[in-house]
């Protein structure tokens, strides 16, 4: 199974040693997973996933799905657009994610609809 293994590292400036350090894994695997000559397990797949803050589906360059509610089509299109932006774009992101979330004026109600509390 093809990977964003590779790419997902490189922009992190890690080196395939520290990676492996990571998740218990050798370099050997990495490179491995890396090239697509070896299939990584579901447990390795979900230690990447967590250190680069990703998705399976991430990792694996997969995109919506077909079955998918319109709130997970809402959030992968949020995830696309935090995975395209640089570092400075992430922070301000966040900050403003977490601005938003602390003023209680999105909260969601006991119908888990989000509403204005103005």
């Amino acid at each position: 199974m093809k990977t964003n293994l590779r790419d997902l590292r490189k922009s992190r400036n890690m080196t395939q040693s520290e990676l492996a350090a990571l998740i218990s894994a050798t370099v050997r695997q990495i490179g491995s997973w890396e090239r697509d000559e070896a299939e990584m397990s579901l447990e390795n797949a979900c230690d990447i996933a967590d250190v680069f803050g990703c998705s399976l589906d991430a990792l694996v360059g997969r995109k919506r799905h077909s079955s998918c509610t319109f709130s997970d089509v809402r959030q992968n299109q949020i995830n696309d657009n935090y995975e395209s932006m640089n570092e400075t774009g992430r922070a301000r992101l966040a900050e403003q994610a977490e601005m938003m979330a602390s003023s209680g004026m999105f909260a969601k109600s006991e119908d888990n609809k989000v509403s204005k509390s103005a």
